[in-house]
């Protein structure tokens, strides 16, 4: 073994304070088993002596890491809670999300947009370019319709009405003196792509603002399950597949679910 090996080593086993770690074991086997044990159960899972278990869990307790329930069971406490919540409300989500969207873009040949939801609507604030030959005018700060882009509408499904109805307005005023097919035309039409979108958890368009582009996009939850971000993919209209279980949609969804659960979204099972 060469000096770099033995500093490696020695740096692993630097000692501690041992009560700390024993402490910090039995929060993470509290954290594994899923919370509300029993004492018995979590001094077997780490296979101490229940009577030794308990002494740690008086101390965590009056620390507000551990609380115990009604029925005697052992859960994380509420200073837990607070922490989660303080380290998450911290997270950027654009910074977050960086990553796994250039890992998208990789493995992709068609265009990515990352946006948020500004005064103006929906906000390009990350663009990244189609390797096929195709030329959008997209920029970070561009701004998208709310119902006529994928990404617009996955804002229109996930935020609260308030925030959207004045923006979907003045888009219906426009498209009454428009004669575009795809446009809605009424607050039924716009119900109807709200539903259709939060039933899929997706959104898509073809051709819808630009008549030679498609484009699939999903949600970004945070912590709280607000709707921070959209991301999608685009792509020419004649070769991007659209479909609600392509290969598209797919990478899209699965990719807004990473990001989701890196900031701390735990999606509700049905």
């Amino acid at each position: 073994m060469n000096n770099r090996e033995i500093k490696g080593v020695v740096n692993r086993q630097r000692p501690g304070v041992q009560s700390v770690d024993v402490g910090m074991r039995l929060l993470k086997a509290l954290v594994a088993i899923g919370g509300r044990t029993t004492l018995n159960e979590l001094a077997s899972s780490v296979s101490m002596h229940p009577a030794k278990v308990h002494r740690y869990l008086v101390s965590l307790s009056n620390s507000g890491f551990v609380e115990q329930t009604a029925r005697g069971r052992y859960d994380l406490g509420p200073y837990i809670r607070e922490l989660a919540t303080h380290y998450l409300s911290r997270l950027d989500p654009a910074a977050i999300a960086a990553p796994m969207i250039e890992e998208l873009w990789s493995v992709s040949n068609d265009g990515l947009i990352l946006c948020v939801w500004g005064e103006s609507g929906t906000m390009v604030i990350r663009w990244m370019q189609s390797r096929r030959p195709i030329s959008v005018g997209i920029r970070p700060g561009s701004i998208f319709s709310a119902t006529m882009s994928a990404s617009g509408r996955v804002f229109l499904t996930y935020l609260p009405t308030q925030l959207t109805k004045q923006t979907v307005e003045a888009e219906l005023k426009q498209f009454a003196l428009e004669s575009n097919p795809l446009a809605p035309r009424s607050w039924d039409d716009v119900d109807a792509i709200v539903e259709e979108t939060r039933r899929h958890g997706l959104a898509r368009v073809a051709g819808h603002s630009v008549e030679y582009v498609s484009a699939v996009a999903a949600p970004i939850f945070d912590y709280k399950g607000d709707v921070v971000l959209t991301l999608a993919l685009f792509g020419f209209k004649s070769e991007f597949d659209v479909r609600w279980d392509g290969d598209n949609a797919r990478m899209v969804k699965n990719t807004a679910e990473a990001i989701s659960a890196k900031l701390g979204y735990i999606a509700l099972s049905h």
